[in-house]
């Protein structure tokens, strides 16, 4: 599960340096303000495209659809990632919640003991001696 989420959190990383990369190369190539460039990225990552803030250029177009074929596609991997995250991870719960109850339900003439401490020792050195199962 730990590596799951450190790769979680590599890919969301790895999607936030887009996102500045694309804010940065709006702000400097096209000399718009922050928020219209940061506007501009988020509604192109999300495929959203409502319309530019403000007419592109023609390098500003070039960069933005280098942008677009980077961004896009790691937006969905995010996306897509983050997903699998979720459901990979509640299905497991419930899968193995089903399986660890229909062992229980399977067994028959066993003992459980709780806690291996001294008493714990104790009870199965009892439950030996007495040639009872021990599971």
């Amino acid at each position: 599960m730990v590596n799951r989420t450190s790769h979680i959190i590599k890919v969301i990383l790895v999607f936030l340096v887009i996102m500045a990369f694309g804010v940065a190369g709006l702000m400097i190539i096209e000399g718009w303000p922050f928020l219209d460039a940061l506007y501009m990225v988020v509604i192109t990552l999300s495929t959203i495209g409502y319309r530019e803030v403000h007419e592109l250029s023609t390098p500003g177009t070039i960069f933005l659809i280098g942008f677009i074929i980077l961004g896009v596609g790691s937006f969905l991997y995010v996306v897509s990632t983050t997903a699998e995250f979720i459901v990979e991870g509640h299905l497991k719960g419930v899968l193995g919640r089903k399986k660890m109850t229909k062992k229980i339900h399977e067994l028959k003439g066993h003992y459980i003991i709780c806690g291996f401490g001294r008493v714990g020792q104790r009870v199965a050195q009892e439950l030996k001696k007495t040639a009872r199962s021990l599971s």
